[in-house]
């Protein structure tokens, strides 16, 4: 059974996302893998840990429990991946640690079936849509990361997994978008989302925007032939693929 007060943020990075998400009202777990940054988190969020409002795993997504290695950009937390070659795709020398490792079975095990899945792990965003697709209850919302290596695999595993509505979300613009009019996710509040935020998301989208499968993977491919003609002026920005169940 789906938990509505529940949310997964798989890529919690610097909490941006999660303090959005609490702020709403939301319990969540969050998972990331670079000790850094889930030690910022805790010292961030020490009272809604105490709370019970947040657990914050230290752990690397993966299809099986266990560990691996994760790559630390120097610089750029952000790019820090599992995979090296997109963690120094700027030329430069990660850090290598060994991470212990979840997958979404596991933590449906522990901690149910959230409403909504966030999802940006630098370059595991296609395993988490195949985990997705197969999980008995599947979150009524989830978002993830496209990338043009992966975009079509994406869009396929939410497709199969029943998901029947799609936005593409500029996360550029996340920062001067506009409240919705009417609230349709947890609390209304007063929020300022920050360059890291993913911003809205489920029924606080809007309604008129949620597109068909066909649709959605068209615009995307128009998208990404503008970035590759001029990615500083016409394919701005990073998108993000927001999916929707039938309810």
């Amino acid at each position: 059974m789906i938990d509505n007060n529940l949310i997964y943020d798989l890529g919690f990075h610097n909490g941006d996302d999660t303090d959005f998400y609490l702020a709403k009202g939301f319990r969540v777990v969050a998972v990331e893998a670079d000790p850094n940054l889930v030690q910022r988190g805790i010292e961030r969020f020490n009272r809604h840990i105490r709370d019970g409002q947040l657990i914050i795993l230290h752990k690397a997504v993966s299809d099986t429990v266990g560990v691996q290695n994760f790559y630390i950009h120097p610089v750029k937390s952000d790019w820090s991946s599992c995979f090296q070659e997109l963690a120094e795709s700027d030329g430069s020398k990660a850090e290598v640690i060994t991470v212990e490792t979840t997958c979404l079975a596991s933590l449906y095990k522990l901690y149910g079936a959230p409403r909504y899945l966030k999802v940006d792990i630098e370059g595991c965003d296609l395993m988490v849509a195949r985990q997705i697709s197969q999980l008995p209850e599947k979150p009524l919302f989830v978002s993830l990361e496209t990338s043009k290596r992966d975009y079509a695999g994406l869009f396929a595993y939410l497709y199969v997994a029943g998901y029947v509505g799609y936005q593409l979300v500029n996360q550029a613009n996340n920062v001067e978008r506009a409240a919705p009019s009417v609230i349709g996710e947890g609390k209304a509040i007063d929020y300022k989302f920050s360059q890291y935020s993913s911003g809205y998301f489920g029924e606080d989208l809007p309604h008129d925007k949620w597109l068909s499968y066909d649709e959605a993977l068209t615009r995307y491919i128009k998208y990404k032939e503008l970035k590759q003609i001029d990615n500083k002026e016409l394919g701005l920005g990073w998108v993000d693929l927001h999916a929707r169940r039938a309810q």
